[in-house]
């Protein structure tokens, strides 16, 4: 950004790989948006003649982007980015793999715009984060096909906006993990990996993108209150030799407008679990949790 107001950050969702409908809608995915490592590699490879200690030249490979986005949640969007199955679930069966065009432009002090517009844009991660005293937030990291220069931007009136109205913040958020409501969280992060990959043929481009393996995740750190956890995590079972324990858990959010996503988590089972700040001085016992998840579903309701 070359200065406060200069910058703007839409997407449009693509009916098919690479292409947007015709008449596509323009959505700005939230408020206090970061664009960051937006990045083309051509993967050039050297090419040399034996007689010649200097490089003859570089033949280009295959191309690919990069970029981040992160912002203070606001709707639920860019839930179709990423829950391939109707913007609410995950995949339970190999599927194409959503995909976007991005309008990125940057105002320059004389006036004059310049934008990016990379298309075939799919999700390969996205989290959702709580942290305790803040807003929100989402990231996406991004990989995309191609920025060719004949994408039709849109008008500034056309992106749909949200309001600061809209913003979901740490005081709406409720978390169960089997039922039992977790008052004292401190942090929790949502995390899904592996949502989609290109595939390639003859071309440089991808030739398009399907879902991938994908990895959720759950992490939280509350103020420990009860043993649940724990027990979930180190007791001993009847059967020391079976899986460890499976069970549900939700992650609410609400905003002012009375708006609300409720993420449904299947079997949760900790990876990871730990006590932080066991003997510290005006500081509360946490227990750190790291959950591997099978499934999670989307929904959204507005006020």
């Amino acid at each position: 950004m070359t200065g406060a107001g200069s910058a703007n950050a839409a997407f449009a969702l693509e009916n098919s790989y690479g292409t947007l409908p015709a008449d596509p809608t323009w959505m700005q995915p939230g408020i206090d948006i970061t664009v960051g490592d937006l990045t083309v590699e051509q993967a050039l490879e050297r090419s040399r003649h034996p007689d010649d200690p200097t490089p003859a030249g570089s033949r280009e490979g295959n191309w690919e982007g990069a970029m981040s986005v992160s912002w203070s949640l606001t709707d639920a969007n860019w839930h179709d980015l990423v829950f391939a199955d109707g913007g609410t679930a995950l995949p339970n069966a190999p599927m194409r793999a959503p995909s976007a065009t991005w309008y990125l432009p940057v105002t320059l002090p004389d006036g004059s715009t310049e934008s990016r517009t990379p298309t075939g844009a799919i999700v390969q991660d996205a989290t959702v984060n709580y942290e305790q005293g803040s807003d929100i937030t989402v990231e996406l990291t991004i990989l995309y096909g191609d920025e060719p220069d004949n994408v039709t931007t849109p008008a500034e009136s056309d992106i749909a906006q949200p309001s600061d109205d809209d913003v979901f913040s740490w005081h709406g958020a409720s978390f169960q993990v089997d039922g039992l409501n977790q008052p004292l969280m401190q942090s929790a992060t949502l995390s899904l990996s592996g949502l989609a990959r290109f595939r390639r043929g003859q071309g440089r481009h991808p030739y398009d993108a399907v879902v991938d393996a994908i990895e959720p995740s759950f992490s939280s750190d509350a103020v420990f209150t009860e043993r649940d956890q724990l027990a979930l995590a180190v007791d001993d079972t009847a059967n020391t030799s079976g899986p460890v324990g499976k069970v549900p858990a939700t992650f609410s959010l609400e905003n002012g407008q009375g708006d609300t996503i409720d993420y449904t988590l299947t079997d949760c089972q900790p990876t990871s679990y730990g006590w932080s700040d066991l003997v510290a001085a005006g500081a509360d016992l946490s227990e750190p949790v790291d959950y591997h998840v099978t499934d999670v579903e989307a929904s959204t309701t507005i006020a």
